[in-house]
Parts: structure tokens; sequence; C-alpha cells
């Protein structure tokens, strides 16, 4: 599924443009070069050719999972797909919403186009789910094949401010040292796009997770320590540790619930593939391009 998945989103960009085009009038001018006019028609003739057998599949394949849907009586609401999204944006970009809409705005995307292939994933995976079941036995084993994935892990929780230079840093220390809210400078100085919104608030993190300088400093630092900054390869990192927690092993009743979302997920990440190549292939399609 991943690999359809992928496919969705690498097109994306397409789609948005070929709706562009669609929305243009035939002599509507999408382009100049020294005074000569490049018109939607011409772009669209090289659109079709290139790229839209593409596109048509992709919007085949999205109808073919929607009509699946609907059949079988599945909805999606639009909190769950709004729940999605802000997963989406908390895992990829940091929880910052300006640097998600940054990375849509530079590929000509809007949040509206991506929130209806989330709608069709979401679909195809409730379809996925009401055909497949998780025992208590398979749980229990999955527990015990996996029980280091949900031991706790040692991990602090921090919060930085990212500077380029030296110079910059000293002076936020200076701030700090001063009695300056650190969540506000922050904000106001961080080149970190996604923290800076948060208040270089970075949540929990683990070994391996950051670069090799930062990861010392930080879980080789008390709680509430602001000391001096921490030079990488993106800067100087002033670090304030929250929160640290140390590593222990789990109990199957502390995870149980976990543990069976788990083993779910994976069953239906190992099924959406082939059952989209069922309904793909059980649907009547005519393509007239």
């Amino acid at each position: 599924m991943k690999k359809y998945l992928n496919l969705i989103l690498a097109v994306l960009l397409v789609i948005a443009v070929g709706v562009a085009v669609f929305a243009l009038a035939h002599e509507e001018v999408v382009a100049t070069v020294n005074g000569e006019k490049i018109t939607k028609e011409e772009l669209y003739r090289e659109l079709v050719p290139n790229r839209g057998e593409y596109v048509l599949e992709q919007l085949i394949s999205e109808r073919v999972i929607m009509q699946a849907a609907k059949k079988e009586g599945i909805k999606v609401t639009e909190e769950e797909v709004t729940a999605e999204l802000e997963k989406m944006i908390a895992e990829l970009y940091g929880g910052s919403r300006d640097y998600f809409e940054t990375v849509l705005s530079q590929y000509g995307l809007t949040e509206q186009t991506l929130k209806n292939n989330i709608r069709v994933n979401l679909l195809l995976k409730k379809i996925v789910r009401s055909k497949i079941t998780v025992t208590e036995e398979e749980v229990q084993k999955h527990f015990a094949d996996n029980q280091e994935k949900f031991n706790i892990p040692h991990e602090v929780h921090a919060r930085h401010i990212l500077v380029k230079t030296e110079e910059e840093a000293a002076e936020i220390l200076q701030k700090l040292k001063g009695g300056e809210d650190f969540a506000a400078l922050a904000k106001e100085y961080s080149t970190d796009p996604g923290s800076k919104e948060k208040g270089g608030d970075l949540g929990k993190f683990g070994k391996g997770q950051m670069v090799k300088e930062f990861e010392e400093a930080a879980f080789g630092a008390p709680v509430g320590l602001i000391d001096q900054a921490v030079k990488t390869s993106h800067g100087y990192h002033i670090i304030e540790v929250l929160e640290i927690q140390e590593a222990r092993e789990v109990t199957f009743s502390e995870v149980e619930d976990k543990v069976r979302e788990d083993l779910e997920n994976e069953k239906i990440a190992a099924q959406m593939e082939t059952e989209f190549a069922e309904l793909r292939k059980a649907a009547t399609v005519v393509k007239k391009l």
C-alpha cells in the first residue's frame, strides 16, 4: 500500500497543475517569453501526452476506492480527515503549520487537495479493517515477539533555540539569565521552523534521533539547566532539558491496547495493496483519453 500512497502523493502536483489548466480558457495566457505568448491550449497539448495517462490512472484509483466504500456503507468524517492531517503535520513538520503550508505552497498544492487524498486512504484502510480479525492469542504473541518495541525507552524532553552565530547565542543566554521567557525567545529568534512556533519544544526523543553534539548535551544535562550554547552543523543551540525518562520494561497489561492497535495496523498495511489491486481488477474501467 505504501507504493500506492506514494503514487497518490507524488501525483498531487501534477493533478494540481492539470486542474488549473482545465480551469483556464483555451486562449488564456499562462506565460510569455520576450513578449511571445504561451497559451493554456499549448500547455494542455504537452500535459496530456506526457502526464495525462498517469494522472487519469490515479483519479480512477480514487474513484474505485470511493465506490467500494460507498457500496459497503463505509464513511470517513471530516473530523477523521482533520485528525489524520494534524498527525501528519506533527510527524513530518514538527507540528509547525506554517512550515507545512510553506511546503504545500512550494509545490503549488492546497490543503484541500491533500485532505481529499487522506480521505481516500482512510476509506481504503476502513475497507481492509472490516475484513481482518485480531485474536487475544495473536496480541499476546505479538507482545512476546516484540516486547522491546513497547518498552519505555531512555528519552529526554527538551526545547531549544537555534541561531546561526555564537554571538547571537551569547546574547540570548544573557536574556535568559536575566529572566526572560525561553518560549518567547524561541519564537522570536530561533531559526528552526519545526519547533520555534512551539517555543522551541522538541517533545521527547531518544538516542540516535539528533546529531551527536546535540544528543550528548541533551542526555548529559540535568533538568532545567541552561548553561551554554552547543555548536552543531545546524548552528548554535541553547538547550533546556524539561524531563528525563529512564528506560524500563513494561508488562503486557500496561500496553495491551497499544499492542493490539499495532498488530491491527500491521495487518491492515500488509493487506491494503492486495485489497486495492482486487478492487481495481473487479472494476469496469473504460478510458477515453
